[in-house]
């Protein structure tokens, strides 16, 4: 028997690469390249971001406000359709000095100065798709600080800048509500920028306000409005502020109502009546103490149309027609209380109601 020998593979000698701490360096140049590809992605993610955040855009806020003119402006921040039952709310619901507003605030966090326009309010939920309403604005006169309000429709922002709109939104909401298929509006604030898209920019979407029918007040707990208040608002809308240019003959020398004036002289109207009377009744008490103060072209017609609407519409929600009225107070305080007449104090009816009015 013949005996092969399988001769043994020799070794075959690997050759292997510089390394370092173990590993080949061709390892750890395919791990810096890709550090560096992420780096150089998150630069470029960088950069993009910080054009967009330095450029030109808003942020934009709704808030319930009262306005008392030229007086105060008290504002619930928290950007919640809420407003706390306290004194500058017993001036709207009772004493028909100040107003219940929505406040827009427009700031411009970035770094480039903007134009906005077209500050106004968004509603939805009513049928209707991007329904906008630029309502009655208002200037407040005055340091109101941070507060104060402008009615330009066109604004330039610089960087970091604000400006703030007080609108009228309680005019606009009734008809929506009479419409509205589901029982409520929500509302949003709303700006346009120039040079950007044609989207608006709009206030959060979880801080919108729902606007339920039969709603008339932002104020907790829903308090009764007097009706010196309701008809005061409607009369002070429409009144031209004082300072404003009137169209009227110097031959004339007419001294036309103004808003300052327009709750002394309801007030005086009112007391004239225990309830409620007939709408061309207090419009002709109306014109006659205006051209007694001076107004020879008196027309509250408008005024008090609107008036007795929205009284009409608060229906359930209003105190007794002289509640509220200083005139008819100090005339029950003055008044002979065995209901005779005194030789110091005055006799007629009408008497007793004009002479506190001029003392106040």
């Amino acid at each position: 028997m013949i005996l092969i020998a399988t001769p043994a593979p020799a070794p075959v000698a690997v050759v292997s690469g510089p390394e370092f701490l173990g590993v080949p360096l061709a390892v750890w140049a395919f791990a810096v390249s890709l550090l560096s590809f992420l780096i150089a992605l998150s630069a470029l993610g960088w950069q993009v971001t910080k054009h967009f955040l330095d450029g030109g855009r808003v942020k934009v806020y709704l808030n319930t406000a009262i306005l008392y003119p030229e007086f105060m402006i008290a504002t619930n921040h928290s950007g919640k359709h809420q407003l706390q039952n306290k004194h500058p709310a017993m001036e709207v619901t009772r004493n028909g000095k100040a107003l219940e507003l929505a406040q827009l605030v427009v700031e411009n966090p970035g770094r480039t100065a903007l134009t906005i326009y077209s500050p106004g309010l968004q509603f939805s939920g009513h049928g209707k798709k991007n329904h906008t309403v630029v309502p009655r604005m208002f200037e407040t006169e005055g340091t109101f600080g941070a507060d104060g309000a402008v009615t330009d429709t066109v604004v330039r922002l610089e960087p970091y800048a604000r400006v703030t709109f007080l609108l009228d939104y309680w005019s606009s909401v009734p008809g929506l509500l009479k419409h509205a298929p589901k029982g409520y509006v929500d509302i949003r604030g709303h700006v346009s920028v120039a040079g950007r898209t044609k989207r608006p920019q709009r206030s959060s979407y979880r801080k919108r306000w729902r606007i339920r029918r039969g709603m008339y007040t932002a104020i907790e707990g829903s308090p009764d409005f007097t009706p010196l208040a309701v008809l005061w608002r409607e009369m002070y809308l429409r009144l031209p502020k004082d300072g404003d240019d009137q169209d009227v003959h110097p031959s004339h020398k007419s001294h036309p109502t103004r808003r300052y004036a327009a709750s002394y002289l309801l007030d005086r109207a009112m007391s004239r009546f225990e309830e409620r009377p007939d709408r061309d009744e207090l419009i002709e008490v109306l014109h006659e103490l205006a051209k007694a103060d001076g107004d020879k072209f008196p027309y509250f017609g408008l005024h008090l149309w609107e008036g007795y609407e929205a009284l009409d519409r608060m229906e359930g929600h209003l105190t007794p027609w002289t509640e509220g009225l200083f005139t008819a107070t100090q005339s029950k305080k003055t008044a002979p209380q065995d209901g005779s007449a005194d030789g110091d104090e005055p006799a007629g009816e009408g008497e007793s109601v004009a002479a506190p009015s001029e003392e106040a």
